[in-house]
């Protein structure tokens, strides 16, 4: 004779039900798992962040490059008597003078390896003015800038996550604790002998 396999829906549940796992544990696993979806979440923004930004920085990049010119000026005075050290060398400031654009002469203290003779050739950045500018910003440095915006992102996200993940299991924590008092006060008289209120010795 032939049998029903027993093997339907009902009864792999049946079978996969694991009576010592209680509401808290399934809370916790999904608390878990959420916390894992938000790290995957976070790397995706801080992705996203990190290739918005440099795109944004080669722009900008780009577009402060076309307003800076690389002059040469020409020190018309000595170098100033103070002096600070940077990198290895001794560095000072002296007068120099240079024209741009063309017919146009600026005058001003340019940065200067000590010792520095009058009528040397220095070299500057300069605006569309002639002004002193600082150097434009490099592609490098605009993908080191994105590459701290996108990790920053994703650090703050994962941190955020990760801060109302560990309130929740603290939570989850504190009411397993309670549970299993509460259960130990009901079981704790007949496992350990001690008689209950209310009964005496040779009360069954």
């Amino acid at each position: 004779m032939f049998h029903r396999s027993s093997s339907g829906p009902g009864h792999r549940r049946h079978a996969q039900a694991n009576p010592l796992r209680r509401a808290t544990d399934r809370t916790r696993s999904r608390w878990i798992a959420a916390f894992v979806l938000s790290c995957v979440l976070a790397v995706v923004c801080g992705v996203e962040v990190g290739l918005t930004a440099v795109d944004n920085g080669l722009r900008a990049a780009a577009e402060q490059a076309r307003h800076r010119h690389l002059v040469k000026a020409t020190t018309i005075g000595e170098p100033a008597p103070h002096s600070s050290t940077r990198a290895g060398a001794v560095t000072t400031t002296a007068r120099a003078r240079w024209e741009f654009p063309s017919g146009t002469r600026h005058t001003s203290a340019l940065p200067v390896l000590a010792g520095t003779p009058v009528g040397r050739t220095v070299t500057l950045w300069v605006d569309d003015n002639g002004a002193v500018a600082s150097a434009p910003r490099t592609g490098a440095t605009a993908a080191s800038d994105a590459v701290a915006a996108g990790a920053g992102s994703a650090a703050l996200i994962a941190l955020a996550s990760a801060g109302v993940v560990l309130l929740r299991l603290r939570l989850l924590q504190a009411r397993n604790l309670a549970e299993w008092e509460h259960g130990w006060e009901r079981v704790e008289p007949g496992w350990s002998g001690r008689l209950r209120h209310g009964r005496e010795a040779g009360d069954d």
